[in-house]
């Protein structure tokens, strides 16, 4: 995307990250003078105008409730806004690294760094939680650990409920398989305790360098958060305290009531385990039985051969699991029908005398995750056949410029069925606001004009630019992997134009208009009619100097480059007298400093770094003429002599 490109108030600068659900980025708020994240919510292909329209509002209202949260461990949502018909939340942009960089046997944490960095995600959940607002996909790719290595943030509230067109309706799946807790498998009301449940999977990810519910497909992974206990720490890391198993076991219990009560009491457990250790003299069976054993509970997956049985209290559970299981991350609707019957009938079947049979469902999963379904032709949330349909259906599923399709026998009908997706050939939407405008693909004129499908052949990225005479170009970067249903653009009006000329200054002089670069001096700049304010950028002597500028319709005006005034520094240390020294966050020059590189008077933070190691940081006000200062590396700071 170009420097140029504007969302809102917001400045766009680079692409930072993909996902199923859109695009961030990177961008530069000028009202307050601060970076922010940028990150798009695409509706789900296929969803109808009804559909989307109350999804987006549903989002909105939820995204700015958890605008609301101010908390050191949260990433804060600053606004959240609709331009040319994509929505968008501006979020604090933070930089660190995601824990799940740490859930690896060979990248894992100190046990005890990741209790306390778990302990604070907790205490942010329980400020979230306190104040109405679950955060239902809590991850290690929703955590982030700060630069101070210190740190940790959770990310995506108000996000994490837009894991498809589907937020918070009762019966729809929303979350990362791995972390979900049974409830939210289920489909059932989730409270804090379901992000307790997920947090106790991070952490026992974050000491044992593995899940504790592993599996090769969604379903083994879901069948096992229903029905298995994890493996004890002890088998996993002998080094581990026992302790933390008690903790664990408590706080990945399936059954809501049995877990910590809150994030608070789960956070208050591990810190007296770091301050006491209180159950590390507790025997291992002690621990074990906090989990139920399998042995003699449930029964493995019935395989197609088996005859199915009428369904009792036990075998209920099994149908929850595998009758109820939606598509995770395709987020699809189990039939309202089954929702209000008994978990443990399966379709089919029939509820209380004289009821009507309910309709039969099938699971849907896509790889990848996030696909729109479409039964015989027609876009669905669920795939749900009449009990006596035995006809053939055919089913499709498409994201973005990913295909795939499948074929199903209502007589032989399947519990799940999986649909694997591959880059295809599609036509891409693409309207304007006026229409007639030409499509410029990669620099070239496909001939269309909006409104047009765009015909793509694959899922290769492009550049897309609209033009229409007297409105201004549009351009945007087009990744079809990333599932853009479609793309509409409002064009605006090609405003009046007038010329700048600079002249004067230096070549190291860089011209921005704020993080936009112009160019620099000795150029001629075509800009918008009207007043600019111009920052000039002397990254040699470290300093910038603004001036503003009016520039008229059909004229040319000339502007000189500023001077910038200088001072030279001397810097010396001792008892280490070799180093490198840092200016403004910039390797400057080797130490010792003697002047030879002047400075542009003002503010400047200093960085020193000995040849042993030790670094002594300092702000020095440089003025004009020449000034000196020693470091001393065993006081930690700089003074003059």
């Amino acid at each position: 995307m170009e420097e140029s490109v504007q969302v809102g108030r917001y400045q766009v600068q680079e692409v930072i990250g993909k996902g199923a659900m859109g695009v961030v980025y990177l961008a530069y708020d000028p009202q307050i003078g601060r970076r922010v994240a940028l990150k798009t919510i695409r509706p789900a292909e296929g969803a109808r105008p009804q559909e989307v329209a109350e999804n987006r509002e549903r989002f909105q209202r939820e995204a700015r409730a958890a605008g609301s949260l101010l908390h050191p461990n949260i990433v804060t949502i600053f606004d959240v806004f609709e331009d040319r018909g994509t929505l968008y939340i501006a979020m604090e942009y933070v930089q660190g690294r995601l824990l799940e960089d740490f859930c690896s046997k060979k990248t894992l944490l100190a046990p005890e760094r990741a209790v306390r960095l778990v302990m604070q995600g907790l205490a942010a959940l329980q400020y979230a939680h306190k104040r109405g607002i679950v955060h239902r996909d809590i991850k290690p790719a929703n955590l982030m650990v700060l630069e101070d290595e210190e740190t940790l943030k959770v990310m995506d509230f108000g996000v994490a409920r837009e894991a498809g067109a589907h937020l918070t309706q009762a019966g729809f799946v929303v979350g990362t398989p791995h972390y979900m807790s049974p409830e939210q498998i289920e489909g059932r009301p989730l409270d804090g305790r379901s992000d307790v449940f997920s947090m106790g999977v991070v952490l026992y990810e974050l000491l044992a360098g593995e899940r504790p519910f592993p599996g090769e497909s969604i379903s083994t992974v879901i069948y096992r958060i229903l029905h298995d206990r994890p493996a004890s720490l002890a088998e996993v890391s002998p080094r581990l305290p026992r302790a933390l198993d008690h903790i664990l076991a408590k706080a990945l219990a399936k059954d809501p009531s049995q877990r910590f009560a809150s994030a608070q009491a789960f956070q208050e457990a591990l810190a007296e385990f770091l301050e006491t250790g209180a159950w590390e003299d507790q025997p291992l069976s002690a621990v074990e039985e906090t989990f139920p054993s399998g042995e003699g509970l449930l029964p493995p997956p019935p395989s197609a051969r088996i005859r199915r049985k009428r369904p009792g209290r036990l075998s209920r559970r099994i149908w929850v699991g595998a009758g109820l299981l939606i598509t995770v991350g395709v987020v699809l609707l189990v039939a309202t029908a089954l929702l209000r019957g008994r978990a443990g009938d399966p379709p089919g079947t029939t509820i209380g005398a004289g009821a009507e049979k309910l309709p039969r469902a099938v699971s849907v999963v896509t790889d990848p995750p996030g696909a729109s379904l479409f039964l015989d032709g027609q876009p669905v949330d669920a795939v749900t056949l009449a009990v006596d349909d035995r006809a053939p259906h055919v089913v499709e599923a498409r994201l973005g410029c990913r295909y795939g399709r499948a074929e199903l026998d209502g007589a032989r009908l399947v519990s799940m069925l999986t649909i694997p997706l591959t880059p295809g050939p599609f036509r891409l939407p693409v309207a304007s606001d006026p229409p007639g405008a030409s499509l410029i693909v990669n620099g070239v004129d496909t001939g269309l004009k909006t409104p047009a499908e765009l015909p793509r052949d694959g899922c290769e990225p492009f550049q897309l630019e609209l033009r229409l005479e007297g409105s201004a170009p549009y351009r945007i970067d087009v990744d079809p992997s990333s599932g853009t249903a479609s793309l509409s653009a409002v064009l605006e009006k090609e405003p009046e134009k007038g010329s700048l000329r600079v002249v004067g200054g230096s070549d190291n002089i860089q011209i921005f208009e704020g993080t936009r670069l112009l160019g620099r001096p000795g150029q001629t700049f075509i800009l918008p009619a009207g007043e600019h304010v111009l920052t000039f950028v002397n990254s040699t002597l470290r300093g910038s100097i603004e001036r503003r500028v009016v520039v008229e319709a059909g004229a040319t005006v000339s502007l000189r480059a500023p001077e910038f005034r200088t001072g030279r520094v001397f810097l010396y240390g001792t008892p280490v007298e070799d180093g490198k020294v840092a200016v403004d966050g910039e390797y400057f020059e080797d130490l010792p400093l003697i002047g030879s590189q002047p400075l542009s008077v003002g503010s400047h933070r200093f960085v020193v770094t000995a040849s042993d190691g030790r670094k002594v940081a300092f702000t020095w006000n440089v003025r004009e003429g020449d000034q000196t200062r020693v470091v001393d590396f065993d006081a930690g700071r700089a003074q003059a002599p």
